[in-house]
């Protein structure tokens, strides 16, 4: 396992017992002390991967990304002849391709709101703050450099419009995970249908 590959564990380690504990005993049921006894990890290490407890609980990481949507903004990791919609969906897949994902942990995460609401707020906003993260490397990579210009918002929120569909269907409780399709096929086909819908022409007699 390389080093990379073991602070991925980690933090997926952090993550999950934290969001255990949140649905034992709420939030306030466990301290961060308590949570690194039970990973085995010192409040330093913590601290060197979440900002608080409410950031652990949401898998929000401190600088998560960052090198990855860099090296996007620099015109690498993705093939440099997508257009720009399709690429960051490359770049969602590319990062599944590392993170990995699991549709039990996201059950986890359903039990976690519903036991402390309060958190919708805090992850709403990280939400819209990777979003704008996102846009800006849209900016970058597309040279879309006049801060009036909406087209790098506007591809990031339609990549959001994107997974938050293709993730109502790999999540949903019917889903057959051993026969449907891998999540990241979702958003391909998902993103051809949405170029499909807006491309289609009006019909004869409508406006």
């Amino acid at each position: 396992m390389t080093t990379a590959e073991r602070t991925r564990a980690l933090r997926r380690s952090m993550v999950s017992e934290a969001r255990r504990a949140v649905v034992d005993g709420g939030l306030q049921g466990f301290t961060i002390e308590q949570l690194c006894e039970r990973v085995g990890v010192s409040r330093r290490t913590f601290f060197n991967h979440f900002a608080s407890k409410e950031d652990v609980v949401l898998g929000i990481e401190l600088n998560a990304d960052t090198a990855l949507l860099a090296a996007y903004a620099e015109g690498t990791v993705v093939p440099t002849t997508l257009a720009p919609l399709p690429s960051v969906i490359a770049l969602i897949i590319e990062q599944l391709h590392v993170a990995g994902i699991d549709r039990a942990d996201e059950a986890l995460v359903r039990h976690v709101f519903e036991r402390e609401p309060a958190l919708t707020a805090r992850f709403l906003s990280a939400t819209d703050t990777q979003i704008q993260k996102v846009a800006d490397a849209v900016r970058q990579r597309f040279a879309w450099h006049d801060p009036d210009d909406p087209r790098a918002r506007l591809v990031a929120e339609a990549a959001v419009g994107v997974i938050r569909v293709s993730a109502g269907t790999y999540f949903a409780d019917d889903f057959d995970e051993a026969s449907g399709p891998r999540f990241d096929e979702l958003l391909d086909t998902n993103l051809r249908l949405m170029t499909e819908a807006i491309t289609i022409p009006a019909q004869e007699g409508t406006s």
